[in-house]
């Protein structure tokens, strides 16, 4: 069954499915926080650290592991450079993004298609830019890029499916070592 097709039931369903996954990933985030696990697993990686910072980095570009990703980039902050936590974790966020879209590319397509066509992203692109304001849309997606927010809805805003993978790599690199940069910097100069 094609997914334009789903009944909104099962819509609907799919949503909370994913919301409750979400809420599910953020809770167990917190836990490991709160209760030291995550630091303890952190620092017993010290040795190789570079290999926890490239791994918070490839947790970062998946809604499901992103809140986890997060914890990690925090507790790995505490006494990282944080420039050189960022680049580390932005090559991870690389390999994550080319491996989603690689496995999912052709399922992203048609989701791409259905957000689109629900959503009529392409009558408010066609707004924008009589209103010239035709950057909205990509200025919104590399923020989303550079965020703890899925990757995925972001290269859509940025027309990666139009990108070729250096290209992907690329604008994915820049984007979530910046949105890295700027989770880290402040936890590092506070602590």
């Amino acid at each position: 069954m094609d997914k334009q097709s789903l009944p909104d039931g099962k819509k609907l369903k799919k949503l909370v499915l994913k919301t409750f996954i979400f809420i599910l990933s953020l809770s167990f985030a917190w836990y490991l926080i709160k209760s030291g696990t995550l630091d303890t697993l952190v620092h017993s990686l010290l040795p190789v650290r570079f290999l926890a910072e490239f791994v918070a980095g490839l947790f970062y570009t998946s809604f499901i592991t992103s809140p986890i990703a997060v914890a990690m980039l925090i507790v790995l902050a505490t006494d990282s450079n944080p420039i050189t936590l960022a680049l580390l974790a932005g090559a991870g966020s690389v390999a994550g993004d080319l491996i989603i879209i690689k496995i999912f590319r052709k399922e992203l397509s048609k989701d791409i298609n259905l957000a689109t066509h629900q959503l009529h992203i392409d009558i408010v692109n066609k707004i924008l830019r009589k209103l010239k304001l035709d950057f909205i849309t990509p200025l919104l997606g590399a923020i989303i890029v550079a965020s703890p927010l899925p990757d995925e809805l972001g290269l859509m805003m940025l027309g990666a499916s139009k990108l070729s993978y250096k290209q992907i790599a690329l604008i994915s690199y820049v984007l979530n070592t910046a949105g890295i940069l700027l989770i880290v910097t402040p936890i590092n100069l506070l602590t």
